[in-house]
């Protein structure tokens, strides 16, 4: 068994991915969210709300953690501080694999020049 982040848990498309780990039974798995706990996510998944801005929470809710699947919202951080910090706790945490959030990117430049 491998242990699973799934950072920005509470959107539709981790709740497909979340929903198709699950269904497998053979990982554990983290929900990672900044806000409270959602319900009914399933009997094997775990829920830890984070401080995206805070280095130190997010190393410690990833300790001992495999594979970090990102679906943070990148869409209103156009600096992407928020993935930029949990790229750095990952690295710090000792996690092994990073799937980022880069799904969001092109409209996040398409923002800047409606702006």
């Amino acid at each position: 068994m491998v242990l699973i982040a799934i950072a920005g848990g509470s959107g539709q498309v981790a709740q497909e991915v979340l929903d198709a780990l699950v269904a497998t039974n053979k990982h554990e798995i983290i929900l990672l969210s900044r806000s409270a706990p959602k319900e009914n996510v399933g009997i094997s998944v775990m829920q830890r709300v984070v401080d995206y801005n805070d280095k130190d929470n997010l190393v410690n809710a990833l300790r001992g953690v495999h594979t970090v699947l990102s679906f943070i919202q990148v869409l209103l951080d156009v600096d992407q501080q928020s993935q930029k910090n949990l790229i750095d706790a990952a690295v710090l945490a000792g996690v092994k694999r990073f799937a980022p959030s880069e799904y969001g990117r092109l409209a996040t430049k398409a923002l800047k020049f409606l702006k």
